[in-house]
């Protein structure tokens, strides 16, 4: 096999895995927010009978969600060996093939973790450790696609202002990630009911563990995430080979925003909840990837 067969199978697989990746955070959103997460109340086996030989006619209600999310991820886990088997043979750069390896040690962790959900009867701290690792796989998936690039391999990289910006921001945006993870899980989404306004006023007047996690997600950390978004757009804007990024970055902040306030509106309609996760797993993936083109020197183009 040619090497430009073999980078070209490299560059689609580890498309199709960061692809299907942020497909099944919305799939596991969905669990969580139809409270499917015990639907299956075994694991690794499904009612007792192996996982991959449960019958489809049998999956009912909350069954659908969760069996799905297990078939799913099962799939990127079978992906996630093959491409980091490829890459230890066919990648010549070393630092793409440890990074092959953390995905690999990611995606056995995540689904340790999502094991133990199960077993434990989804404590918050498992259950939020889990969402957390997803979103890391998410993001060394996005790495390992544009490493795969001609313009990637073509051109230095630098860290500039733009890309200490935006991983700064990507970080933030983690935090708050994390942040709605615990708050989803301790079954705080709606812990304040109302948005703009906390409950009478714009600061709550009496305050528990929930409504502190949900003021902190929902007021504090958006509005940071929101204002340090604009900032980096408006300085990508002027000069970066990222910036046709920026434009990108404006448009999911703006989804975001809006799916969270339809979120608290619609008393966490499962679909516009779990896009809000989706979503907000997308504006860190977008911010993950303006970090690393803006640290490409002039020329390079994603």
């Amino acid at each position: 096999m040619s090497s430009t067969v073999q980078q070209k199978t490299l560059a689609v697989l580890a498309t199709v895995i960061c692809l299907l990746t942020l497909c099944l955070l919305f799939v596991g959103a969905m669990v969580t927010s139809t409270g499917s997460g015990l639907s299956v109340p075994d694991w690794p086996t499904t009612f007792g009978q192996n996982m991959y030989a449960y019958p489809l006619s049998e999956m009912r209600g909350g069954v659908v969600y969760e069996h799905s999310h297990r078939l799913f991820a099962s799939a990127i886990g079978f992906l996630t060996i093959v491409l980091t088997l490829t890459v230890w043979l066919w990648e010549s750069r070393r630092w793409v093939k440890y990074l092959a390896l953390t995905e690999l040690l990611l995606v056995c962790l995540q689904g340790l973790l999502g094991g133990l959900t199960v077993k434990f009867k989804l404590p918050v701290a498992v259950s939020s450790a889990h969402a957390g690792v997803a979103e890391l796989f998410f993001c060394g998936s996005i790495w390992l696609m544009w490493s795969m690039t001609a313009s990637w391999k073509k051109n230095a990289w630098k860290t500039n202002a733009h890309s200490r910006g935006a991983f700064a921001l990507a970080t933030l945006v983690y935090v708050q990630i994390l942040v709605g993870a615990v708050m989803r899980h301790s079954y705080a989404g709606l812990a304040i009911p109302t948005f703009p306004r906390a409950f009478d006023g714009w600061i709550p007047s009496f305050w528990s563990q929930g409504i502190f996690l949900n003021f902190l997600h929902t007021r504090i950390g958006a509005l940071m995430v929101s204002i340090g978004s604009l900032i980096l757009i408006s300085s990508l804007l002027r000069k970066s080979i990222a910036n046709k990024f920026a434009w990108m970055l404006f448009g999911v902040l703006a989804v975001q925003v809006v799916l969270g306030v339809l979120t608290i509106w619609t008393v966490k309609v499962p679909w516009i909840a779990s896009l809000h996760l989706a979503c907000g797993a997308l504006l860190f993936g977008t911010l993950i990837t303006i970090a690393l083109w803006s640290g490409k020197q002039d020329g390079a183009t994603a």
